[in-house]
């Protein structure tokens, strides 16, 4: 939009610069002709006066000569000047039209292809941009709408763009790209907020957050480094330790969670709610653990018989992890309890040795999930029920959530952690104590 108006700008200046030279040069040498015979007909009528006079000297009838050829030669100069301020009255009369038509023809060049809306509308959300900023951090009740937090967005740009160095206005222009879900604005306004304040544990902490959860392959690689030199930096920070502990969870690493929780235990105060979860979470990660090895002394003494060929020995395994898959899917139910039926869409494509997630998580909450399942992909349709019997962590339960969404993945390594390319599906906010089933097509791959 700038271009075109800057290229027609220049046209137009072209073509008015083109007609106003070519009007002057040809109304100058008009104007010179013109002056040229007036001149000379101005002369051959003094020369003819004042033949006359000389004439009507000899007659007697003109006493004073002189005189009269004073007036002859006043007269004659009089007339070339009143010729010449016609001449400049003239231009200035040509000028006016030529500036006027200039200025209306820029005006409405502006109109038409200018950007004059946006720069209105602009201006005015810059003029609202204080009361918006005060009513969403000062009023505890506060409910934006998503207009409100657009303006929000635009007058921060602006405040940022004139004081780039305020780290905490990056760090909310950083979540508010989060909300919009632009996931390079998120990142890249976060890191400027790292740039300009590079001792702030807590923008750092909150960058490497961002970059496990929304990073690109890259970045999630480089981010578990990149905690761990934050706790070299700063090994008592609770945050830290969590994220940490959050990690391990994911990878199936028990040991490493059990060892991160420990420390975080080690943090907080032996009476608090946090401790009674922290302790509860290690009995489970303990016992997953336990279960992990007597699972892996099972497969290592089975091997070490050899007596059972490759094949055999796989289909085995198969059986022996559908019928765990059996029993977490069907525990006993504790408390409210919601069943799950999964199908798959037509191009959805996964083999024998799949696992699928059936996991709850809170509306708006964290990524942990509340309650899951995993069982080995055979066929579909599946049916699944949930209830605080799948609960991840004690202490965190499916009945304490108000309302909840259940998400579904399928896994070609059989670990939770999310790659490219795997199907997955989602259901609608589910209210606590629903009664009817929840159906989930698989139908979305990341």
């Amino acid at each position: 939009m700038i271009l075109q108006f800057v290229i027609a700008a220049l046209l137009l200046l072209l073509v008015f610069s083109v007609v106003m030279v070519t009007h002057f040069v040809r109304d100058k040498a008009q104007h010179r002709g013109n002056e040229d015979r007036r001149n000379q007909l101005n002369h051959e009528l003094y020369d003819i006066r004042l033949k006359e006079v000389e004439d009507d000297l000899s007659q007697g009838v003109v006493v004073d000569k002189e005189a009269m050829v004073a007036e002859l030669q006043y007269n004659l100069l009089d007339d070339i000047d009143e010729g010449k301020q016609s001449k400049q009255n003239n231009a200035q009369r040509i000028w006016v039209p030529g500036v006027v038509f200039l200025v209306l023809a820029s005006v409405a060049l502006y109109w038409s292809v200018g950007a004059f809306q946006e720069v209105n509308n602009w201006q005015q959300t810059l003029q609202r941009y204080p009361e918006i900023h005060k009513k969403l951090f000062e009023e505890n009740d506060a409910r934006p709408n998503e207009q409100e937090l657009q303006d929000l967005m635009l007058g921060l740009r602006t405040h940022l763009a004139n004081q780039p160095n305020d780290a905490e206005g990056w760090v909310l222009y950083s979540r508010l790209g989060r909300v919009f879900k632009d996931k390079e604005l998120a990142l890249d306004a976060i890191k400027k907020a790292v740039d300009v304040a590079p001792e702030n544990p807590e923008i750092e902490l909150e960058y490497i957050e961002l970059k496990m959860k929304i990073g690109d392959e890259y970045s999630k690689a480089t981010a578990p480094l990149m905690l761990k030199n934050f706790l070299q930096r700063y090994p008592d920070n609770y945050d830290a330790w969590s994220m940490y502990g959050f990690m391990a969870l994911q990878q199936e690493n028990f040991a490493g969670a059990v060892e991160r929780w420990q420390k975080m235990l080690s943090l907080v105060d032996p009476k608090s709610e946090k401790a009674i979860m922290l302790s509860n979470s290690i009995d489970y990660a303990k016992k997953q653990l336990a279960q992990q090895q007597l699972a892996q002394q099972q497969s290592e003494q089975a091997a070490a018989t050899g007596t059972q060929a490759e094949g055999v020995d796989s289909e085995q395994k198969l059986n022996t992890n559908q019928e765990t898959a059996k029993a977490q899917a069907s525990p006993a139910v504790v408390g409210a309890a919601y069943q799950v039926n999964i199908t798959v869409a037509q191009q959805v494509s996964y083999t024998e040795n799949s696992t699928l997630f059936v996991y709850a998580q809170a509306v708006n909450g964290p990524a942990m999930p509340i309650a899951a399942v995993k069982l080995p992909v055979t066929e579909f349709p599946v049916k699944v029920v949930l209830s605080d019997a799948n609960a991840m962590m004690q202490g965190i339960k499916l009945s304490d959530h108000k309302q909840f969404i259940i998400k579904v993945r399928i896994s070609a390594d059989g670990t939770v952690n999310k790659t490219n390319g795997q199907w997955s599906g989602v259901s609608q906010v589910i209210k606590a104590g629903q009664k009817a089933a929840v159906n989930i097509e698989i139908n979305q791959q990341s």
